[in-house]
């Protein structure tokens, strides 16, 4: 799924009120969530416009089961709609939101981590985003993981929050040895700068 499409990505109960990619496949999880104060408060968000309140749901819906990387990526998804509807405020509140799904606990996946460090730099939350840059140069990744860092490094050294499509990633200094684009390296920028593609799992 492309994100142009993101506003379709969830369907939304008419009756109840729950939220599933498909309402009439049927989702006990999100039927039984209906119940709680935690979906009654994320339907109320005030961040929230309709394709907006759907993912804040579903999230809320994940942290509560316990899921923190499902509940990062449905806030990250409201925080896309928010910036396609020209609302650039919300959109950086609701990525720090994000990010504090990550908060606790050690993050082991690397992918999620790059995620959260494009998110931290989106959201100008600069001493985060570098404290994340030191914590993955000490790991001494290999290409194309490196690469990745380097960049929102760059980026984060002149205060760049803004979002960027991947040929201007791309378009970065060229290393002496490398005189052209690796494919891998722009399937890896591909993965976690533009888009996470399946709503209900990984990117």
């Amino acid at each position: 799924m492309f994100r142009s499409t993101v506003d379709a990505w969830l369907q939304e109960c008419p009756y109840c009120g729950y939220v599933a990619p498909s309402i009439d496949k049927g989702d006990a999880k999100a039927r039984s969530f209906v119940d709680t104060p935690e979906f009654r408060a994320a339907s109320l968000d005030p961040l929230a416009e309709p394709a907006s309140r759907r993912f804040l749901v579903r999230s809320a819906q994940d942290a509560f089961y316990g899921d923190r990387r499902s509940a990062f990526l449905n806030t990250l998804r409201a925080a896309w709609v928010a910036d396609d509807s020209g609302r650039a405020s919300d959109a950086t509140a609701l990525r720090l939101r994000a990010a504090g799904h990550l908060g606790e606990g050690p993050l082991t996946s690397l992918d999620t981590r790059l995620l959260l460090l494009d998110v931290l730099r989106r959201a100008a939350s600069w001493h985060a985003a570098a404290a994340l840059i030191a914590e993955l140069m000490a790991e001494e990744l290999e290409h194309p993981f490196a690469d990745i860092v380097a960049y929102h490094r760059r980026r984060i050294e002149v205060r760049d929050s803004g979002r960027h499509t991947i040929a201007e990633a791309l378009a970065r200094e060229s290393e002496p040895d490398r005189g052209e684009a690796d494919p891998e390296l722009v399937k890896a920028i591909a993965r976690h700068l533009k888009i996470v593609r399946k709503p209900g799992g990984s990117s």
